[in-house]
């Protein structure tokens, strides 16, 4: 038996009400307990709704609220998976070698190891910008935080905070490490890219689907 509008609607509201604040977390958890009572209903309970997620609830609240590892990785599986695939597609790839052509063609003019520190510092320049941008969309779209979006974005500025602290320690001045780091700031600035469009596309798909519960 398939659960109404209202009955989703009720489920999202009781959700958001236990403080779930972040909005991927809780749409994971209000398809799984959907499921499970929809489960249990084509399973013979012949009750009204409310007292089986009532009945449900009352077992596995604290569980769920407390231990939701699971819904954590999930959302975290599908960002990273959206993320890696559209890192793949053409605006992407043609972003990764439009600013490596230019970081090439711009040594060429001046010596852009005059600028490795400035260089190194766009990829945090972008992760503000993006942060910025984050922020602007969601309280436009009245939507909650993204707890998946956050802590990969917050693992994407300490790995290439550690990256850029190891090669300013190192000192490299060699042709090769130039190339590294020209693929390497390409890249993490194309992944801010990724992250923007596939973010985008995420609140875009949340703003659907409470369009759907309203």
């Amino acid at each position: 038996m398939k659960l109404t509008k209202e009955n989703i609607k009720f489920i999202d509201t009781y959700l958001e009400n236990s403080n779930i604040i972040h909005i991927d977390i809780r749409m994971e958890m209000l398809d799984h307990i959907a499921s499970v009572i929809e489960t249990k209903m084509e399973n013979g309970d012949k009750r009204d709704f409310y007292f089986v997620f009532k009945d449900y609830m009352v077992d596995n609240k604290q569980s769920l609220l407390n231990n939701n590892k699971s819904f954590i990785k999930a959302t975290d599986r599908r960002l990273t998976k959206s993320i890696f695939h559209e890192l793949f597609n053409l605006p992407c790839v043609f972003t990764f070698l439009g600013l490596y052509i230019l970081f090439q063609n711009v040594n060429k003019i001046i010596d852009i190891n005059n600028f490795r520190s400035w260089l190194g510092a766009l990829p945090l320049i972008g992760f503000v910008i993006f942060g910025i941008y984050y922020y602007i969309k969601v309280k436009r779209s009245n939507l909650r935080r993204f707890s998946a979006l956050e802590r990969l974005g917050l693992i994407y500025a300490m790995l290439f905070n550690l990256f850029h602290l190891c090669w300013n320690v190192a000192g490299l001045k060699s042709t090769i490490s130039s190339f590294v780091l020209y693929v390497m700031t390409s890249f993490a600035l194309t992944l801010l890219v990724a992250m923007t469009i596939v973010s985008k596309r995420m609140i875009y798909e949340f703003q659907n689907r409470f369009k759907s519960l309203a």
